[in-house]
């Protein structure tokens, strides 16, 4: 586990090709520091794929949204890939509402599904 504050914890697993933070917990703007400081450590590494994993979180509002969207910007810049992983809960309703999904590189199933 890499980061812990209040309702959000993030584990983090790294290879050569992809890191991945998987966020677990709520992530609203009482944890929205952890969660941008994790997201800021793993982006200075530069990994040629950043994966956010949004399927543990029991809870998510916009500003979650914007945070992952920044990521998505950031990454764009540097000329790297930023994937979600939604699930099929309230945190894919939301994306899903907001209409934003479809601007995402999304990795919902295990790799060799759908992407």
């Amino acid at each position: 586990m890499s980061g812990t504050r209040g309702g959000l914890w993030v584990d983090r697993t790294a290879d050569p090709d992809r890191l991945e933070l998987a966020l677990c917990g709520e992530l609203d703007t009482d944890t929205l520091a952890t969660a941008q400081d994790e997201v800021a450590a793993a982006e200075a590494e530069a990994p040629p794929l950043l994966v956010l994993d949004l399927t543990g979180l029991r809870y998510v509002d916009s500003t979650g949204v914007r945070l992952v969207l920044l990521a998505q910007n950031v990454a764009a810049d540097a000329q790297r890939r930023l994937a979600v992983r939604l699930g099929h809960g309230q945190t894919r309703r939301m994306f899903d509402m907001l209409g934003i999904t479809g601007r995402l590189e999304v990795l919902d199933l295990e790799d060799g599904e759908r992407p």
